[in-house]
């Protein structure tokens, strides 16, 4: 089995249920008010270990309450993690709520903020031992653009998922061997609003000719389109009764890297990932929704 390294946030989930979302000034009720383990580096750490991944994971926790209970669910999904505990900050959280199963996230970084370029090229061994490595960008866009280039020059496959977007140094694009962004990502990428095939496949040409290798932009209900060489591919979205959308595209990625890490080709690896994500969308909550490899066979 391949090992898979994940460099990314931790987070603490207030998630909480709507009908609509209030108004400026307004008050509205919610409902089913949960504490969930999350944040997009955890969650597709926790999902690919679910999936059947050996899986590591780097990143920062507070020395709190919320850092000893996502340290607690790294240990049941038995992934390691390689970061640090800090007393000096407090772990991220993520104040999430739900209207009719979309999702509405307001990040607070903490520890997060502490992956530093520095941390990284302590872990520079780990890097290049791994196999795929998988980063977001709710760490620092300098601390991700280092780890690819470690990870570049070790030979380890480079997965970027551009999320929340921020400004990426073109060093980033170049190590990058697989991106996946969604739509909206797609978007901001390269000017191109994405609504159709045809505008995800010069999305994907755009992205390409910055220097990424593969590129798979989700589109939530509509599935997903990627290539293959300069062969582009649409995958449909699975049926799926959505209840919350949190974690779907971490579920994803998570999954897709399981399979190509079991050298499986990047159809199946999509076609897994898919199955993957439409059974999270189901389920309330981030990491807890995230299926075992077991409920998709």
């Amino acid at each position: 089995m391949k090992n898979i390294l994940v460099i990314g946030s931790a987070n603490m989930d207030l998630t909480i249920f709507t009908d609509r979302m209030p108004k400026l000034g307004e008050t509205v009720t919610g409902y089913d008010f949960s504490l969930n383990c999350g944040g997009k580096g955890a969650n597709q750490a926790v999902a690919a270990a679910k999936l059947g991944g050996s899986v590591s994971f780097i990143g920062a926790l507070g020395k709190d309450a919320y850092g000893e209970t996502l340290l607690g669910n790294f240990k049941q999904n038995n992934i390691r993690f390689e970061g640090v505990v800090s007393d000096k900050v407090s772990t991220g959280t993520a104040s999430i709520t739900v209207v009719g199963g979309d999702n509405f996230i307001i990040l607070n970084e903490g520890a997060n903020g502490i992956v530093t370029p520095e941390l990284i090229e302590e872990k520079a061994d780990l890097i290049k031992e791994s196999d795929f490595l998988i980063m977001q960008l709710e760490i620092p866009a300098e601390s991700v653009a280092r780890a690819a280039e470690i990870a570049k020059s070790g030979g380890t496959a480079v997965v970027i998922n551009p999320a929340p977007m921020k400004e990426m140094p073109d060093s980033l694009f170049a190590a990058t061997d697989i991106m996946i962004p969604n739509e909206h990502e797609a978007e901001l990428l390269t000017g191109i609003e994405v609504r159709s095939k045809a505008d995800a496949e010069r999305a994907i040409k755009a992205i390409k000719s910055k220097g990424v290798g593969t590129v798979i932009i989700t589109l939530g209900e509509k599935g997903c389109v990627y290539n293959v060489g300069e062969e582009i591919f649409e995958h449909p979205a699975e049926n799926a009764n959505v209840v919350d959308t949190t974690s779907a595209g971490d579920t994803f990625i998570g999954a897709l890297c399981v399979k190509l890490s079991e050298e499986e080709g990047i159809h199946n690896a999509v076609s897994f990932a898919s199955k993957a994500a439409a059974i999270t969308v189901s389920r309330k909550g981030a990491s807890a929704s995230i299926p075992y490899a077991y409920e998709i066979k």
